[in-house]
C-alpha cells in the first residue's frame, strides 16, 4: 500500500511541474498605442500651418532604453522587471504615436518619420529622462519626465519647449494598467506640446498655454485588454475600485442604453458589449445611490472610473475593548435621511466588515435606535472622496458586561485600510487555563488536590505580496500541575515553528519551501512513586554507573529536536475568507536529533531480592530521512462560532528500510465570549514498536482564556 501511495505522490508532483513549466519562464510583452476616442476636438485645425514636420527619433537614456520596464523604489534604488517587457523599441513608438496625434488635429501642412526627397523645414525632437513604475508600501504611480521640442531644421535653437515631469497615481496596481497610463499621459502631453504650438504661432514665441477648455466627456482611463476572446466580441471592461482593497464593498448596478440592468462587483473588472452606460452605486436606498451617465466602454479596453465617493467603517467595541454586538445608524447630517442600520462584525468568528460606500461629506451615527435628532449616543463622522475612514465607537457597560451607552467615540489613527495596505501583518495572543480539582473520595478527612496551569504563546505573521506568501506560526506552550503528594512539575512543553514560503507562478498554483521546528525548553524527568536503580546506556553502547532514585532525566533542554524541510508544489484548494485548504507534495527531510534522549529498555527491567527495581535506559539515534512529502493544510470558519483547522503531514521515505511517518493535527475552537474558548486539540502519530504499527491518539481540552498582544 505505501509504495502505491509513494508513486502516487511522485506522479503527482511530476504532473504539476509538466503543466506549469511553460507558464513559469513566460514574459508579459506591452506595447503602446494611438487611442482616437482621447483625441481633443478643439485642438483640430480647420487650416493647417504652413510648414513641414520631420519627428526624429526619441532619445532615452540607457537606463530607461532596455527592455525590462523600470521599477523605481523609495529613493535612488531602480530595478529591472524579467518578465514585464516592451514589446516595442520606445524610441520609435513615442515618435510615431506623436506624429499620427499631429496629423490627426491638421496641425501642419506634412509631418513625418521619413523623407525621400527634401528635409522638411522643422523638426520635432523629444527626450525621456524617466518612465518607470514607482513602487512603495502604500502607493503605486507612474512616472514621466519628458520633453518636446519644435526647431528649424538643422539649428539647435528651438522655437517652442515643453518638458514635463509628472507621475499619476494607479487606480490598479498591475502592470497593464501602469503601460496605459503612461500611454495616456504621452498623448496627454502631446497634446499641450500641439496647445503651445498653436498659440506660438498665432500670438508669438512668448506665448503661454491659457485656460484652454478641454472637450468635454473625454476619458482617458481605459487599460488594454490581451484577453482575444473578449476583444473578438466588442467587449471592454468597466471597473469601479475598490478602495478599500477588499471584497467587502457593495455591488453596483450598470444600465446600458436600452435600460437593461446588470449588477457588477466594487474592485472586479466587468465585461461589457461596446457603447455607452450608465451606472448606479453606493449604500442606501434606490434614491440615495450616486449615479454616473454616459460612460464609454470601447473594445479591448478597460475604463476605470475614478473614485468620487468615499468609504465608511463602524467598529464598536467596550472600554475593555472587548467586540460590543450594539446596532448603529448611518445619518447624512444634511437632511437628515437614514441610509440604514447595522450590527459590527465580530472579525474574530469569521465575520466580514460592513463597508459603507457614501457621497463625500458628514455623516451622523447614532447606537441604541437612537432617531437623527437624538444628542445623545451620537457622534459625526466626515467621509472624504477616495478615502476610507475607521470609526470606533466605545460603549459603557453595566455590572454584568451588558453595553448601556456611549462612552466616546472618533477616527483612530490605527485605520482599517492602513491595515488592509499592509503587506506584512503581526498578530500575537496569550492564552492561559487554570484548573483546580478537589475530592475526599479516598479519604473523607484528607481531600485530595489537584491544580493544573497550562500558558501558550502563539505568535503569527503574514506577508503577502503577489507572488509571494509566506507565513509563520510559533506556538511556546508551558504548563505545570501539583498534587496534593507531590510538588509542582512540568506537565507540559512544547516550542513549534512552522515557516512556508510560496511562490505562485499562476492564480492557484506555486512552488513551496519550508522549514518547520519542534522542540521544548525544559529537562523532562521520568517519576516514580518508589525509589529504584537506574543505568543509562549512551549511543556508544557505554554504560553510566547505577543511580538509586525516584526519578531520572530521560530528555535534556532543547532535544529531542525535530527539523522538516521541503520543497515542492503546492496547489491552493480552496481561498475564500472562511475556508481556505492546500495540497503540497514534493521532496521532504525530516531530521530527528536526539542528544540525550534516553528510553526504557524494557526486556532490561528486573526485580532484586529486596524488591527494588532495577532499570536500563538507552540513548536514542539520531535519524535523518529524506522521501516524497505530502501535506494538507486548512483552515475553515463553521457556523455557531466554531473554528476548525487542520494539519495533516505525510513522508514516504526513498529507502526501503525506513518507515514512513505521519502527523496529524486537528483542533476545534468553539468561540464563548470574546476572550473565552474552549480548545480542542487531536494529534494522530503512527507508530511502530518491535514490529507493531499503531496510531498514537493525544486528546487535550480545556477552557481557554486569550488576551490578543497585537
Amino acid at each position: 500500500m505505501k509504495k502505491y501511495i509513494r508513486i502516487f505522490c511522485l506522479l503527482l508532483s511530476v504532473v504539476f511541474f509538466s503543466c506549469s513549466a511553460g507558464e513559469l519562464v513566460s514574459p508579459n510583452y506591452y506595447v503602446l498605442e494611438y487611442y482616437s476616442h482621447s483625441e481633443q476636438e478643439i485642438l483640430r485645425q480647420e487650416t493647417p500651418i504652413d510648414i513641414s514636420v520631420f519627428v526624429l527619433d526619441t532619445k532615452i537614456p540607457k537606463t530607461y532604453g532596455k527592455n525590462q520596464i523600470v521599477v523605481r523604489h523609495f529613493g535612488p534604488r531602480i530595478t529591472y522587471s524579467d518578465y514585464d517587457l516592451w514589446g516595442v523599441k520606445l524610441s520609435k513608438i513615442i515618435p510615431d504615436l506623436i506624429t499620427k496625434r499631429i496629423n490627426n488635429y491638421n496641425l501642419f501642412k506634412s509631418a513625418q518619420r521619413e523623407y525621400l526627397v527634401a528635409r522638411p523645414e522643422y523638426e520635432i525632437s523629444t527626450n525621456i529622462n524617466n518612465i518607470e513604475l514607482y513602487k512603495s508600501e502604500t502607493i503605486h504611480q507612474a512616472r514621466l519626465n519628458m520633453d518636446f521640442k519644435l526647431r528649424k531644421s538643422g539649428e539647435q535653437t528651438s522655437i517652442v519647449e515643453y518638458s514635463v515631469n509628472t507621475e499619476k497615481v494607479l487606480l490598479a496596481e498591475d502592470v497593464d494598467t501602469f503601460v496605459q497610463t503612461i500611454n495616456d499621459m504621452i498623448l496627454e502631453q502631446t497634446d499641450n506640446f500641439v496647445k503651445k504650438i498653436i498659440l506660438h504661432f498665432a500670438l508669438g514665441k512668448d506665448a503661454d498655454i491659457p485656460a484652454i477648455k478641454l472637450a468635454e466627456g473625454v476619458d482617458t482611463s481605459m487599460l488594454e485588454i490581451i484577453d482575444e476572446d473578449i476583444a473578438g466580441e466588442g467587449k471592454g471592461l468597466l471597473l469601479l475600485p475598490a478602495i478599500t482593497r477588499t471584497e467587502n464593498e457593495p455591488h453596483f448596478k450598470i444600465i446600458d442604453k436600452y435600460g437593461y440592468e446588470q449588477f457588477g462587483k466594487m474592485g472586479a473588472a466587468i465585461p461589457l458589449l461596446e457603447g455607452i452606460y450608465s451606472i448606479k452605486y453606493g449604500s442606501g436606498k434606490a434614491n440615495q445611490l450616486m449615479k454616473q451617465d454616459n460612460i464609454n466602454v470601447v473594445p479591448r479596453y478597460k475604463t476605470i472610473i475614478e473614485p468620487d465617493w468615499g468609504c465608511l467603517i463602524v467598529d464598536i467595541m467596550d472600554e475593555k475593548r472587548n467586540f460590543s454586538k450594539v446596532r448603529y445608524e448611518v445619518f447624512d447630517l444634511e437632511n437628515g435621511e437614514s441610509f440604514g442600520s447595522e450590527f459590527p462584525a465580530e472579525e474574530e468568528v469569521g465575520e466580514q466588515e460592513k463597508v459603507w460606500v457614501l457621497k463625500p461629506g458628514i455623516y451622523k451615527i447614532t447606537v441604541n435606535s437612537e432617531p437623527f435628532n437624538t444628542y445623545r449616543d451620537f457622534t459625526t463622522v466626515f467621509v472624504e472622496k477616495g478615502k476610507v475612514q475607521m470609526l470606533t465607537i466605545v460603549m459603557k457597560t453595566d455590572e454584568e458586561d451588558n453595553p448601556t451607552n456611549m462612552a466616546g467615540a472618533g477616527v483612530l489613527e490605527e485605520s482599517f485600510l492602513e491595515a488592509s495596505l499592509a503587506n506584512l501583518k503581526f498578530s500575537s495572543a496569550i492564552h492561559g487555563n487554570v484548573n483546580i480539582n478537589s475530592n475526599n473520595e479516598v479519604d473523607k478527612d484528607n481531600p485530595e488536590t489537584t491544580i493544573t496551569l497550562n500558558n501558550q504563546l502563539e505568535n503569527h505573521l503574514i506577508y503577502d505580496k503577489d507572488p509571494l506568501h509566506y507565513t509563520m506560526k510559533n506556538l511556546m506552550e508551558v504548563g505545570i500541575s501539583k498534587t496534593t503528594d507531590t510538588d509542582f512539575r512540568l506537565a507540559a512543553d512544547e516550542f513549534d515553528l512552522k515557516n512556508t514560503l510560496i511562490y505562485y507562478f499562476i492564480k492557484d498554483v506555486g512552488f513551496y519551501s519550508r522549514f518547520d521546528v519542534h522542540s521544548h525548553f525544559f529537562p523532562e524527568k521520568s517519576y516514580s512513586s518508589e525509589k529504584f536503580y537506574y543505568t543509562k546506556i549512551d549511543e556508544d553502547n557505554i554504560a553510566a554507573d547505577s543511580v538509586f532514585a525516584d526519578e531520572i532525566e530521560i530528555k535534556s533542554s532543547l532535544f529531542p529536536l525535530v527539523l522538516k524541510e521541503g520543497i515542492g508544489i503546492n496547489y491552493r484548494i480552496l481561498n475564500f475568507s472562511r475556508a481556505n485548504l492546500s495540497l503540497r507534495a514534493g521532496f521532504g527531510i525530516r531530521q530527528d536529533v536526539n542528544n540525550d534522549v534516553y528510553q526504557l529498555a524494557s526486556e532490561n527491567t528486573w526485580t532484586d531480592s529486596l524488591g527494588i527495581e532495577h532499570k536500563t535506559y538507552n540513548e536514542i539515534e539520531s535519524e535523518s530521512t529524506t522521501g516524497t512529502e505530502v501535506s494538507v493544510v486548512g483552515n475553515f470558519q463553521l457556523p455557531f462560532n466554531l473554528t476548525y483547522s487542520t494539519n495533516a503531514d505525510f513522508l514516504f521515505p526513498f529507502s526501503k528500510d525506513d518507515d514512513y511517518t505521519m502527523e496529524w493535527e486537528n483542533v476545534i475552537n468553539l468561540k464563548l465570549f470574546k476572550y473565552i474558548s474552549l480548545d480542542y486539540k487531536l494529534k494522530l502519530e503512527n507508530k511502530i514498536q518491535e514490529g507493531d504499527e499503531y496510531i498514537v491518539k493525544k486528546h487535550s481540552l480545556f477552557l481557554r482564556v486569550t488576551y490578543f498582544l497585537k
